[in-house]
């Protein structure tokens, strides 16, 4: 009797020791299959997002989670307060494309402060951000905006003037696309001037109508156009084509590597691209995500995906999947 009593005694005190080992504020991954993910777009109304949310949740699927989808609208506040709901719901992960870098931190030290997880992807928040974040998973926006600048440099021979086709404007991508930019041609000391950059919603027909002023405001002086996506740079070629102009005729360049874009590659119409499928993107940041789940840490904090360039030499190696 006294050595059942000695064993149930000795078996609550581990149980107990378990418990306290597994306290305090520090977000914990999920214990089991089971628990839901919630994927954070800034909006869902971009051509590249529907692929990327796909891919993202078929990954996470596969491996027995749920993805819930917020729908930002490409609103800093509303981004802030749908975090907050993602905190109160207690997902297991928040992956989390921030709209704006900074005015998110406020959101996400509140989220680790509750004990949820946030694991940033495809664009970063400010530096500041990362005691409350356990990692980050995606592109590197600037990394990829020194590849569009490389060909946009390349295009122009170093010279001329470039106007701009943006995303989302404020949105961190952009800014680090911009950063790229001018860095490069700094670096490179480039005789090349900005004309103008004005933002779309990252909406093709908005970037049609952008690029039509671009026409009419520099139309003799104009060298280049720079989207910041390849679906943009597709209206880009709409307004082109209805000003008459010839491919080559303005170098474009943009980013994705969109089956659209390789074939204007080949066609003339576009100069080149950085690839980015959001189908290898989306299935990158899962595996990410699930490796968190699994083990409770990311290593390294940072994991960043290559970003080939795409021109004429080498679009015949490269394959649509979006």
């Amino acid at each position: 009797m006294n050595r059942r009593l000695t064993v149930l005694a000795l078996a609550l005190l581990l149980s107990a020791g378990l418990v306290f080992a597994g306290g305090g504020t520090e977000a914990k991954p999920a214990a089991a299959k089971g628990g839901t993910v919630a994927l954070m777009w800034g909006g869902t109304d971009a051509p590249f997002v529907g692929p990327h949310i796909r891919s993202f949740t078929a990954t996470m699927e596969k491996a027995g989670y749920k993805v819930v989808v917020p729908d930002s609208k490409w609103d800093p506040a509303k981004q802030s307060t749908d975090v907050d709901d993602m905190v109160a719901q207690k997902v297991n992960l928040i992956c989390l494309v921030p709209v704006d870098p900074v005015a998110i931190i406020p959101a996400l030290k509140k989220a680790k402060e509750s004990g949820v997880p946030v694991m940033t992807i495809n664009t970063e928040a400010d530096k500041s951000a990362n005691q409350y974040i356990i990692g980050f998973s995606g592109v590197g926006c600037y990394e990829q905006g020194l590849v569009a600048a490389e060909l946009l440099l390349d295009a122009m021979k170093a010279k001329g003037n470039i106007a701009v086709v943006e995303g989302v404007s404020g949105f961190n991508a952009c800014v680090l696309y911009a950063k790229a930019l001018d860095d490069t041609i700094k670096k490179e000391k480039a005789a090349v001037k900005i004309l103008a950059v004005q933002p779309t919603n990252w909406s093709p027909a908005e970037a049609t109508k952008v690029t039509e002023d671009y026409v009419t405001r520099f139309k003799s002086s104009m060298s280049a156009i720079y989207a910041h996506d390849d679906y943009l740079a597709g209206g880009v070629i709409v307004a082109l084509k209805e000003a008459g102009y010839k491919p080559g005729q303005v170098k474009i360049v943009g980013i994705g590597g969109t089956g659209d874009a390789l074939q204007a590659i080949k066609d003339g119409w576009m100069y080149g691209t950085v690839q980015q499928s959001p189908i290898t993107e989306g299935e990158f940041e899962a595996k990410r995500a699930l490796e968190y789940l699994k083990t409770g840490k990311l290593d390294p904090f940072y994991k960043i995906m290559d970003n080939p360039k795409i021109d004429a030499s080498n679009v015949n190696n490269y394959k649509a999947e979006f």
